[in-house]
């Protein structure tokens, strides 16, 4: 029986840039995605290759180019037989230590002697983002273990995977709320929060910031970007208690100029900053009507 052909599209990308891309193409229907430092191949069957994936293909890096000034994006293809993608990605993924304190481990991999007595996140990545293998993940993470109080109530906004909002109750939230406007990512939110057993403490909601309950919350984190970010943060500073924690990430730092003129009329004021390579992330507390204490 002939095995069913493929094409492999290699994209030359800056490492900051991939995930982003890869949420998309994995939108329009390409699979199979291997990252390397400075590119990534993805997959498509040839015959939906054919029949219009090529074109979707420099159509989104055309419009993704025009998002991001000044970026551009070769590609090569070639044709490849079929074969086993998800175990050829399994085999790329690692156990993560993103603080002192926290691994991030897939269901497939065995803990390390090292481990024991770590805050465990039992992680399967699908086409959802948030696996800590990429700094702005890492970054909400330490901030996480630093400002989540016990008993507080979060919102993961942008949630992916869900691995803040799990991680964010294993560090003692009473609970966390989180929310992704990306059916797959509920799905992997879903799933990730069962393997790592909070299904009583973390809830997943599908949608935007209008969905969001009346309650206000103590820490919102939201690992995003700033396009994003630049929309919503008005109604996410809404949604924070008074002398609450807003941890953003997903901040390039040649993001951090108009991120600070952004929120300098928001009633926020910077606390701390962190940033791995070119990516920051800022804790930010809310005044309340007296001002700071």
């Amino acid at each position: 029986m002939k095995k069913k052909q493929w094409i492999e599209v290699t994209i030359t990308s800056p490492a900051p840039y991939q995930d982003l891309l890869i949420g998309q193409l994995g939108l329009v229907g390409f699979e199979g995605f291997l990252q390397e430092d400075a590119s990534f191949s993805c997959y498509v069957p040839a015959a939906a290759w054919k029949k219009g994936m090529e074109k979707k293909l420099h159509t989104l890096l055309g419009n993704f180019g025009k998002e991001f000034a000044g970026m551009h994006f070769s590609t090569t293809t070639k044709t490849i037989n079929e074969r086993n993608w998800n175990e050829d990605w399994e085999k790329s993924i690692g156990i993560v230590e993103a603080t002192a304190r926290i691994i991030i481990k897939p269901s497939w991999k065995k803990l390390r002697k090292r481990d024991k007595g770590k805050i465990v996140l039992h992680i399967d990545p699908k086409m959802a983002f948030g696996t800590g293998h990429h700094e702005t993940t890492r970054l909400s993470l330490v901030l996480l273990e630093e400002y989540v109080c016990s008993g507080a109530r979060v919102l993961d906004f942008g949630s992916g995977t869900g691995i803040l909002a799990i991680a964010a109750v294993k560090l003692g939230a009473a609970s966390a709320l989180a929310i992704d406007n990306d059916p797959w990512a509920v799905e992997n939110a879903l799933e990730n929060i069962s393997r790592n057993r909070v299904p009583r403490k973390v809830k997943v909601v599908e949608g935007d910031g209008r969905k969001l309950p009346k309650p206000p919350f103590d820490l919102i984190v939201a690992n995003i970007d700033l396009p994003t970010i630049t929309k919503t943060l008005a109604g996410l500073v809404k949604k924070l208690r008074p002398q609450g924690t807003l941890i953003v990430s997903g901040l390039l730092t040649t993001d951090l100029t108009e991120f600070l003129d952004l929120i300098s009329h928001q009633g926020i004021v910077p606390l701390e900053m962190l940033n791995e390579n070119e990516w920051v992330a800022v804790a930010l507390i809310k005044a309340d009507a007296t001002g700071l204490h």
